[in-house]
């Protein structure tokens, strides 16, 4: 792994201590590419399995051009990064358990990498919305609702409650989490009336449901898509709300108790991904600053800062990041992009957000301490 020093700033349950020492990221080798390109997956088995794939977006350049990303599938081998074959099509996920077992979804196909090359291993309907968690010698897949297995033979059907909204797919360890909503049945009204966050956890023959409690004010609109399982039965579950997207505050189980968790003085996060040590890491994007939650106590790391003259993120989403807790270490790997203005009053007549002359990928790791 590239080394990684970071400082971080121990806070309790009534603020943040007062000194702080600026944390250090240090970004993966990637060699430069001309044009624009940006990770939007990154997925790792290990510290020397990491993949980072680009996403299908577009970037406005001078005026009101906009042009693709460039088409990217990169891994790094605990030596090196390096360019990959690639599936046919854009990588719309990514999903590691070994180094010679990753699988892709590109638009109607699910591929199969083996350590040698992609297999095509299932097909959908180019419109169909997918879901994709890869497994130690197989892969659970989700279509339009619909969830199966692959068991390293045979796609196998999985049974789903009939009042169950299926919104993620997550692997925690050595455990398969389906994640979503019940329905109340009522179908006007089902997003304000009577629903509730849902998760299921296979037990190796069938989902079994873990009951989750959440505040009366969130319960009937919370749609769960994020699960982290830590020390002694500790649990998070996060999610959005169905009727407005919005991030919605995480829930946690500790022993039997149920409760609501932000970090200090901050809004619910985009993300949460497990420490490594039986906490959870709240993710806000490159821009932002993480924070952990740990036995009660919480930690704050300085948000990493970009090279001089550049920006995070493209000129739609700055700070956009992807992340994923890196099996067997207390590592993050976080991907995205940074960005360079153009020269001048360039803008995009829609946003009025400024355009951007390049972005370049970049992905980094941490934090140690």
């Amino acid at each position: 792994m590239w080394p990684v020093v970071m400082a971080a700033v121990l806070v309790g349950s009534t603020g943040v201590a007062p000194a702080a020492e600026a944390s250090r990221w240090r970004p993966a080798p990637l060699p430069p590419k001309a044009g624009h390109d940006s990770f939007a997956h990154v997925t790792a088995s290990g510290a020397k399995d990491i993949w980072a794939a680009s996403g299908a977006n577009s970037v406005l350049v001078s005026g009101s051009n906009a042009v693709s990303n460039a088409v990217l599938l990169e891994r790094f081998d605990g030596r090196r990064w390096r360019p990959m074959p690639r599936p046919t099509g854009a990588i719309t996920a990514l999903s590691a358990s070994s180094a010679g077992d990753v699988w892709a979804l590109t638009s109607g196909r699910s591929h199969r990498w083996d350590g040698k090359g992609w297999r095509v291993m299932r097909s959908f309907s180019p419109t169909a919305h997918v879901l994709l968690a890869a497994v130690p010698g197989g892969a659970w897949v989700s279509e339009q609702g619909r969830l199966s297995r692959y068991d390293g033979t045979h796609w196998q059907p999985v049974p789903l409650p009939a009042d169950f909204e299926l919104g993620a797919l997550r692997i925690q360890g050595r455990d398969v989490w389906v994640l979503g909503r019940y329905k109340s049945g009522k179908a006007i009204y089902d997003t304000i009336e009577g629903g509730s966050p849902a998760a299921l956890r296979w037990t190796g023959r069938a989902l079994a449901r873990v009951p989750v409690t959440a505040p009366a004010n969130l319960r009937a609109h919370l749609q769960i898509d994020d699960v982290v399982t830590g020390k002694g039965g500790d649990l998070w579950l996060s999610g959005h709300s169905v009727l407005d997207g919005d991030r919605l505050p995480v829930l946690q189980r500790r022993g039997s108790t149920w409760t609501t968790l932000t970090p200090p003085r901050t809004p619910p996060p985009e993300n949460i991904e497990p420490d490594g040590a039986g906490g959870v890491w709240f993710d806000y994007g490159l821009d932002q600053p993480l924070w952990r939650n740990r036995a009660g106590k919480w930690t704050k790391v300085a948000a990493p800062k970009p090279p001089s003259g550049r920006r995070w993120g493209l000129f739609t989403n700055f700070g956009a990041a992807t992340t994923a807790h890196i099996p067997g270490t207390t590592l993050l790997v976080r991907a995205g992009a940074t960005s360079v203005p153009a020269p001048g009053n360039s803008y995009d007549p829609e946003t009025s957000r400024k355009a951007h002359e390049s972005a370049d990928r970049v992905l980094m790791t941490g934090p140690h301490s």
